[in-house]
């Protein structure tokens, strides 16, 4: 299982550069940034995958050193692809950073590497790469380069990447961006983690051949991070609905016993559909069937209105003064005790003259989700202990 678990930097790499691919195959409006995140993708996954652990034990034709160093360089050629596509998308960065200018260093980086740490004259013994005298200076030396043109690219992309998502508005790519910049925020972490590589080679001669624990932790945050804010277009989204329809559920439920109070009394009208008391449906159609909840409160409203008693407003007063609320509330607890008592003069006597002017505060010209909201704390207040049961004498009387 632990073999397994560190090949997980090289599977959250893979999936990010498999994600731009498919991006770049229908279509892109910066089809060569595309590319370039793509590439970072699946240079990283192979750089991830020849540093793991367990590669570096199995039998290849060649030496574990240049298992070692092909993964070092494929890493820096990984993160080559994240200035240029800075560069390609035309973000705001320094007037020097050309595209040239960046090959040209990175060319030099990864030249200067390779020479550096095969003059080192580097073995490995037990997972570890050892060097002694000269060779440990060169080889440090080849950690430096590498560390220092790590934290180089991740800098170059970081900055103008942060600096353009600050004037973003809400919605999918400012989320995603702002993963991005999590994700190379851990990125400068990992790259400065390398310093402990130079520190041990220096001291004791000798380093981890790959990823050590520390650095394979970093290694996943950083490019988890990555793929959750490369594909923020197509999961956001998706969790955007989800809680958009958790929402429209969890109101269609509390407009429940306000719902079944109005039907109970109101059985000949569009109320009446034959539903059971909890409705049961899939959770992407709540959204629809809160729309009927809502229609369906509203008719029955109408319905009402021809049985409020002519005392109403002393009604309300009355459940004011005996059930006390905030004053956010007074409104909705009013609007609560005039539906009870008529209600309650529906269920005992044939249509009253019903005060028209003074019934239900209905919102008007307001979206669905403004009135459903209003229902909801009608519906609270309506559920208050003794209320129904108050109106209930009182109309009684």
């Amino acid at each position: 299982m632990s073999d397994l678990l560190a090949y997980l930097p090289a599977v959250a790499a893979l999936w990010l550069g498999c994600y731009e691919l498919r991006l770049l195959r229908n279509g892109s409006d910066s089809p060569y940034a595309v590319r370039c995140l793509c590439r970072f993708g699946f240079c990283m996954a192979a750089a991830m995958a020849l540093l793991a652990a367990p590669t570096m034990h199995l039998e290849w034709p060649w030496s574990p050193q240049s298992t070692h160093l092909l993964g070092r360089e494929m890493e820096m050629a990984a993160l080559a692809f994240l200035p240029l596509a800075v560069i390609e998308i035309g973000l705001p960065r320094p007037r020097l950073l050309t595209g040239r200018l960046h090959i040209g260093v990175t060319f030099s980086a990864l030249v200067l590497c390779a020479v550096l740490f095969l003059s080192s004259g580097v073995r490995i013994r037990h997972g570890s790469l050892l060097a002694e005298g000269t060779g440990a200076v060169l080889l440090a030396s080849s950690d430096t380069v590498f560390t220092g043109y790590s934290l180089w690219c991740l800098a170059v992309f970081l900055v103008p990447v942060h600096r353009f998502t600050r004037g973003l508005g809400a919605g999918a790519l400012r989320t995603g961006l702002r993963l991005i910049t999590a994700s190379i925020t851990v990125g400068l972490l990992w790259a400065l983690w390398g310093v402990s590589a130079i520190v041990t080679m220096a001291v004791d001669n000798r380093q981890s051949a790959g990823l050590d624990p520390v650095g394979r932790m970093l290694g996943l945050c950083c490019l988890v991070l990555g793929v959750l804010g490369g594909t923020a277009g197509g999961w956001v989204s998706a969790t955007t609905a989800v809680g958009r329809w958790l929402r429209a559920y969890r109101t269609y439920r509390a407009l429940e016993p306000l719902w079944s109070a109005l039907r109970a009394v109101s059985p000949g009208t569009a109320l009446d559909l034959g539903w059971p008391s909890v409705r049961l449906f899939s959770l992407h159609r709540s959204e629809f069937a809160l729309y009927r909840r809502v229609i369906e409160i509203r008719d029955g409203y109408l319905e009402l209105r021809a049985f409020v008693p002519p005392d109403a407003r002393a009604l309300s007063d009355a459940a004011l003064a005996r059930f006390p609320v905030p004053p956010a509330g007074r409104a909705a607890m009013a609007e609560a005790a005039v539906i009870a008592a008529a209600l309650e003069s529906a269920r005992t006597g044939p249509g009253a003259s019903g005060d028209q002017d003074a019934v239900l505060a209905y919102p008007a010209d307001c979206s669905v989700e403004e009135e459903a909201a209003w229902l909801v704390q009608v519906a609270e207040a309506f559920t208050v202990a003794g209320l129904v049961e108050h109106m209930r004498h009182r109309v009684g009387r």
